[in-house]
């Protein structure tokens, strides 16, 4: 066996001791600006190119212990010998923060220490990937936790947990409303109280070490790994807040990018439904494949005033609503009314004609079910929302991802005009495309200005025309038209 083949076959080991001391490296830190690098392979700061951005991180080109790795197992050597992983953590302060490229908790004040060969690594920091960064066996999962630690000189230790979709994972089940706030605040430091690293399940004294580096430029080397083996479960939603906050930049409406529409399901395993599922939105609401009923009863929305914030996501405006705003019922089920945002042009057609803009009014179930009611605009009168949120809206166009506070807002104000609607069952229209969304789509086609429509894309519109998908096959599902009996009183 030559010597580059013992070296890896050395490293890709559950439990096992790395003998050799560890040259002394540099206090390091992760670049905190997004803007610097990127993910994108395709893009000109892109990992492959990271190396080439600054001489410093050079190490991310052309160093030999990089990670993430595949933890195959044919590599793997497994031994008893490294003992328990020995976590000395204690309750402290931290504060969370979106650094652009990830969603970073930090403590504040000393939260405790794990031992590594003798060594105290003091706990730092943790933060999120999605998918996983490493994988086994060539199997990515949907996420991964790092929690970053440092010797008193400057060593760097990271323990990474994988998680699948599944139950909730209990410390983001806690940091949900600060994760939401702070999806629209980048930059911003927010206190999350004291935090326990010891609520951080892991489930199993199984565990992978290898010698690495840091998975950020400066790419620092000689960084101990410890993965645990256990693959934990997240929700999808827990998942999706992650992905909001850190990922509007992953995907396009331009057709011809290679991160346009056709590409979504390609992006992300869990964004797979976008290519592939049989359920999709949105749709052409063709006349031939109508079924008129009156069964469906009318439209019932149970809605009140609250405050609310307004956010421009780079990839569309959003009108967030704090607290409850009420809800509508649907099939006797309550679905609460939490955001609504814009599309230009509408991404429905009918009859394959597309209008200028489309408002969804996004609701969600107590147990994590989407319902969506849309209302298509064409030119003419000014809408009188629109009208009222003009000037934040103007603001907002050079502020991506400040949330601004405008006030009370009556969802009832949203003006409908028509009680006929259709109704048929598709999914998210932006990645990762959920199936089993309710939709409802108010037939009258009402009217926005000019004017209007122009904040709306000026806002948006930085790379591609449009923020509207193409509309997707309707494949065998059904699409009724609800209609009023003139004999019933509904």
């Amino acid at each position: 066996m030559d010597n580059k083949s013992l070296w890896v076959s050395s490293i890709f080991i559950p439990l096992l001791i790395i003998s050799f001391a560890l040259p002394p490296i540099a206090l390091c830190q992760e670049v905190e600006d997004e803007h610097e690098f990127s993910y994108d392979v395709n893009s000109h700061n892109g990992p492959n190119h990271w190396g080439e951005i600054h001489s410093e991180w050079s190490m991310c080109n052309h160093g030999d212990l990089q990670s993430p790795i595949d933890l195959t197992h044919e590599r793997v050597q497994t031994t008893s010998k490294l003992g328990k992983l020995d976590r000395d953590y204690k309750p402290a302060n931290a504060t969370l923060i979106n650094r652009g490229h990830d969603m970073m908790l930090k403590w504040i004040g000393g939260a405790g220490h794990v031992h590594i060969n003798g060594i105290e690594y003091h706990l730092n920091q943790l933060h999120w990937h999605t998918p996983t960064e490493h994988t086994v066996n060539g199997r990515r999962f949907n996420l991964e936790l790092h929690m970053v630690h440092e010797s008193i000189d400057g060593k760097i230790a990271v323990i990474g947990i994988m998680y699948k979709i599944g139950r909730s994972d209990s410390l983001l089940s806690m940091l949900k409303p600060y994760l939401k706030v702070s999806a629209a605040t980048k930059g911003v430091e927010t206190s999350v109280g004291i935090i326990n690293p010891r609520d951080i399940k892991i489930g199993s004294r199984k565990y992978y070490r290898y010698i690495g580096s840091l998975t950020t430029p400066p790419c620092t080397q000689n960084v101990i790994w410890t993965m645990v083996k256990k693959v934990r479960t997240v929700s999808r939603e827990q998942l999706h807040v992650i992905r909001e906050a850190v990922h509007d930049h992953e995907f396009s409406y331009d057709i011809n990018s290679h991160n346009g529409p056709d590409h979504w399901g390609e992006i992300h395993p869990d964004w797979k439904l976008c290519n592939h599922g049989d359920m999709q939105s949105p749709i052409d609401l063709m006349r031939e494949r109508v079924q008129t009923t009156s069964k469906l009863g009318k439209l019932d929305r149970d809605y009140k005033p609250a405050n609310a914030t307004l956010l421009n996501r780079g990839h569309d405006m959003m009108l967030r609503w704090i607290g409850g705003a009420g809800y509508i019922h649907i099939n006797g089920t309550d679905y609460q009314l939490s955001q609504l945002h814009w599309h230009t042009p509408t991404e429905h057609t009918i009859n394959g004609r597309r209008f200028n803009l489309e408002l969804h009014l996004v609701h969600e179930s107590t147990d994590g079910k989407f319902a969506v009611v849309a209302i298509m605009y064409k030119i003419g009168r000014p809408d009188s929302l629109l009208s009222m949120l003009e000037p934040y809206l103007k603001v907002l166009a050079s502020t991506k991802g400040v949330e601004t506070s405008v006030g009370i807002i009556n969802p009832r104000d949203i003006k409908i005009g028509s009680r006929k609607y259709y109704r048929y069952i598709g999914s998210l229209t932006t990645p990762p495309c959920t199936q089993n969304v309710i939709w409802t789509i108010v037939k009258k086609v009402r009217t926005v200005s000019r004017e209007q429509v122009n904040v709306i894309r000026e806002a948006v519109h930085d790379d591609a025309e449009v923020n509207a998908r193409p509309v997707q096959a309707l494949n065998n599902r059904w699409l009724k038209l609800y209609r009023p009996d003139e004999h019933r009183n509904d």
